[in-house]
């Protein structure tokens, strides 16, 4: 009798003929997903996260001598239920965005500040959207307001401290009995063992460029896969079975707002587009469903957090437990709010986000990216040493 793992690698290898088949019909769908979700990394998504990815590689080495009053220590490690200094990594990824959060994480725990278990909580806690991406794309960008980015911005914010309050109530911290802060790991290297901040940088811009191109290549893939399934009726015939099961209860046609949030589900940019242009709904509706799927951050993000985490021992159940919690709260904020805020949230419309044909931004990109590339053959011995140093 055949086990189950040895029938699921059976049917994947009759699936991918089938699916390689599939593009094939919509290979020019397809293809301008890909290459739109190609121009929306370069023109957006590497820009914003390129100085923090370095940044991370310079900062967390030097985490062990961060010092804050004990009042604000304990506060942090009650609140979190995590080390305090990790605060360093909850405020960069509060500012910086998908996926930052998780290259901050890895590398503390690469540094050996953080345990596996700390780890699959710090990755739910400090994976957020970015101010740039809400205020920018999903306020002025599809609503034609930034007074929305702004109040959406807010309460992503708040429902996610929300959050990871909870997620550190309802996730055992540890087996031991130790505090937060005297976890038996080592709590980073001695001070005339570091490194100059200089023979860091080369390493640090080729990581930077490394994991810009794996993000790229995991936001290209659900571009793809969601344009694919959207061809194939797919989202509409989930909207169509809601429709049905909903139907006694409303009157109002289901289908193209479950088909727009099965998108959101899967990567946020797209859904966020297609639930606001939406038409029927009122604004708080539109909202509250922009504000859940950007607090779940959708499996696209979730594929880039786990692929920066491999190998780490991270659990993948902490981060979607995490993650639908604060979608959810963020949801609820967002109806509560702007249906008994006094303010008038005027939009205007706006047809979509529009990629210009060629830009010199593009062509700068892809150079830092290939320079930053060029310099791993020539990484210096300090580098190596500093490496075997961290591996004692």
């Amino acid at each position: 009798m055949s086990s189950p793992g040895k029938l699921i690698r059976n049917a994947a290898i009759y699936a991918f003929p089938i699916i390689a088949f599939i593009l094939s019909l919509f290979a020019k769908e397809t293809s301008q997903a890909a290459r739109n979700a190609l121009y929306l990394s370069l023109d957006v998504v590497i820009p914003s996260l390129f100085p923090y990815f370095v940044l991370s590689r310079l900062t967390v080495p030097f985490l062990s001598g961060f010092r804050c009053p004990r009042f604000l220590k304990k506060l942090i490690e009650r609140f979190f239920k995590l080390p305090y200094y990790t605060i360093v990594i909850i405020i960069l990824g509060y500012l910086s965005g998908y996926p930052t959060g998780a290259k901050l994480t890895a590398d503390m725990l690469d540094e050996g500040l953080i345990d596996a278990q700390q780890a699959s909580r710090l990755i739910a806690v400090a994976n957020n959207c970015s101010p740039l991406f809400v205020i920018g794309t999903i306020g002025a960008g599809l609503f034609g307001s930034i007074k929305i980015g702004f109040l959406l911005l807010i309460i992503h914010w708040l429902s996610g401290i929300i959050a990871a309050f909870l997620t550190g109530r309802f996730v055992n911290y540890t087996s031991s009995k130790q505090e937060p802060s005297e976890f038996p790991y080592r709590t980073g290297i001695s001070s005339n063992e570091k490194p100059h901040i200089i023979s860091l940088l080369p390493s640090a811009v080729e990581d930077a460029a490394i994991l810009s191109i794996k993000v790229t290549g995991y936001i290209v893939l659900f571009a793809v896969l969601s344009e694919l399934l959207s061809r194939l009726g797919v989202f509409a015939i989930f909207g169509s079975l809601a429709g049905m099961i909903t139907g006694s209860l409303a009157q109002r046609n289901h289908d193209g707002f479950i088909s727009a949030f099965l998108k959101g589900v899967l990567e946020i940019t797209s859904g966020s587009q297609a639930i606001s242009q939406l038409t029927n709904y009122p604004m708080n509706v539109k909202l509250s469903m922009i504000s859940l799927i950007c607090g779940f951050a959708g499996f696209s993000v979730h594929s880039q957090i786990m692929g920066i985490m491999k190998g780490s021992g991270a659990k993948y159940r902490v981060l979607i437990a995490g993650k639908t919690l604060h979608g959810l709260i963020a949801c609820l904020l967002t109806f509560i709010v702007t249906s008994l805020s006094p303010m008038t949230l005027q939009a205007s419309k706006v047809a979509g986000l529009s990629i210009p044909d060629f830009s010199w931004l593009r062509i700068i990109i892809i150079g830092v990216l290939i320079i930053s590339l060029l310099i791993a053959p020539y990484e210096s011995e300090s580098r190596k040493n500093y490496r075997k140093v961290c591996k004692r």
